[in-house]
């Protein structure tokens, strides 16, 4: 069996979405076992942000993110192809 904790990481952010977003998607099948009979193996890391350097919301709608300093502290966002919204109660991100 593969070690996947310690694949080399991805970086992720390069300036080419396309390559980008096939980054994180292949960081994501590292963690997710094949036949779908089974949960994770290892934890999905999400890339951080601070609030002031998110990317644009349009352009990664419904994907997920690490923010390290929002407002009352760190957290997980989604992206509704509009606004970054906190995953515990939808508020936009500030």
């Amino acid at each position: 069996m593969v070690e996947r904790t310690l694949r080399p990481i991805v970086a992720l952010q390069d300036g080419d979405d396309v390559r980008h977003r096939r980054d994180i998607a292949m960081r994501a099948n590292a963690c997710l076992p094949k036949d779908g009979t089974e949960g994770m193996v290892a934890p999905l890391k999400l890339p951080s942000y601070t609030v002031a350097g998110v990317p644009d919301a349009a352009l990664w709608t419904s994907a997920l993110i690490y923010v390290s300093n929002e407002t009352g502290g760190a957290t997980i966002a989604f992206s509704d192809g509009t606004d970054w919204r906190r995953v515990q109660d939808r508020a936009v991100i500030a």
